[in-house]
């Protein structure tokens, strides 16, 4: 009678043991869980807002010489923080008329004195027509919403590429300058 008294009192405290030993564990992975989500929030976070110096001119068809300028070289100071060569996975490449602009044959200061004032880009949209002369109206574009001209590294769903196409319309541009309204469709 005693020896089976010990033996309950031994297979409880196994009992009891495996429970806590079950519970710890359990923890150990609900908190594993909640740590690896809390990381791929920052993980995303950190994506979107790198993404977001790029797709900021998306859709839009009135860009500017200097910005065109300033993201060459966000670009150029990124590929250099992280030691990125072309065809890297944090590469990015900047393009104008697609064709890379981060060689070293590409003078930026020669291609800001030659377009001074006198150059747009667009990207990812299309100029649909101009209402009224260069000095009235309104112009109308249409976005293409395809994202042919930024390119997403599928790996890290960061931008790898991005490219500016110039406006040649005289008449669009005359009208950008004079500040004219720009119109928007869906593409």
């Amino acid at each position: 009678m005693e020896n089976a008294s010990k033996a309950l009192i031994i297979a409880g405290e196994i009992l009891i043991g495996i429970l806590v030993l079950s519970l710890a564990s359990y923890m150990i992975v609900l908190f594993g869980n909640y740590s690896r989500h809390v990381n791929d929030e920052i993980s995303q976070t950190q994506i979107d807002s790198f993404n977001v110096r790029y797709t900021n001119f998306s859709g839009r068809a009135n860009i500017s010489m200097q910005e065109v300028v300033s993201i060459i070289n966000y670009s150029k100071r990124h590929n250099a923080d992280y030691e990125a060569e072309p065809g890297d996975q944090y590469y990015v490449d900047v393009k104008i008329n697609n064709s890379s602009v981060l060689g070293d044959s590409f003078d930026i200061n020669d291609y800001l004195t030659d377009n001074r004032n006198s150059t747009y880009y667009q990207c990812n949209v299309e100029i649909s027509h101009i209402n009224g002369d260069s000095s009235t109206g309104t112009v109308t574009v249409k976005r293409t919403f395809k994202d042919t001209d930024i390119v997403y590294n599928d790996d890290t769903k960061m931008i790898s590429s991005i490219n500016f196409t110039p406006i040649d319309d005289e008449t669009y541009v005359n009208a950008i300058l004079q500040n004219e309204t720009i119109l928007f469709e869906n593409g």
